[in-house]
């Protein structure tokens, strides 16, 4: 009986620490310096104009667990607010992601999560004499992987959220390098850089959109 209460008390023991292990939250927010490259329609008639690079944000959440079939869920908020070269001329564009992914790899040389995203994207376009805003909802592709080292506080990540339907295309992809400051703690950091681009080639409401925007980017994550 004896070797029975052990057992089971050790077997319990193990499975909360692999459930612990599983279960994470993921927290960090990113500046993006970016620029576009392209051309912006309204009602067939183009706009094209010098755009200035400009400081950019994205903050995002994940959250993690270990039951089979549920899906982990991923939030992103993220603002695009770029300057003409003349008065008057501003594109903006705020996303909202709402994402449902699995992990299919996870250890600690490989990771891949895939999933999909539904992308609410609002936007404004300016020239000076125009002023149209758009809004629309876009169903996505989602893919994560993480490429590490064991007992090196340094990986490289890449991510992607695409869609494509009827010749429309949106793409949002991201790669980059992140070091772990203090691994192993039960909050732990890590600094991300990296090159992130979009590129547009869709309608919503009367704008068309064929342009591209890239930049680098910087951020601080968190994971518990």
């Amino acid at each position: 009986m004896k070797k029975q209460l052990l057992a089971l008390t050790i077997l319990t023991a193990l499975s909360n620490n692999v459930t612990a292990d599983m279960l994470g939250t993921y927290f960090g927010a990113d500046v993006w310096k970016s620029g576009v490259d392209g051309t912006l329609s309204y009602n067939n008639t183009d706009f094209t104009t010098d755009y200035e690079d400009t400081y950019n944000y994205r903050i995002y959440a994940k959250f993690e667990h270990p039951i089979p079939l549920i899906p982990n869920v991923a939030l992103s908020l993220s603002n695009i607010d770029i300057e003409g070269s003349s008065a008057g001329e501003n594109i903006n564009l705020k996303t909202v992601d709402f994402t449902l992914y699995y992990e299919f790899l996870d250890n600690d040389i490989v990771s891949l999560d895939a999933g999909v995203t539904w992308r609410q994207l609002n936007g404004t376009f300016e020239d000076g004499s125009t002023d149209v805003s758009f809004s629309g909802p876009l169903p996505m592709g989602y893919a994560y992987g993480e490429v590490g080292l064991p007992m090196f506080p340094l990986k490289a990540f890449a991510m992607i959220n695409a869609i494509g339907i009827t010749g429309d295309v949106y793409g949002d992809a991201e790669i980059g390098l992140a070091f772990m400051i203090n691994p192993g703690y039960v909050l732990d950091w890590s600094i991300r850089a990296g090159y992130r681009i979009q590129q547009l080639d869709f309608k919503v409401d009367d704008v068309k959109a064929d342009a591209t925007i890239d930049g680098v980017f910087v951020g601080l994550e968190g994971h518990f």
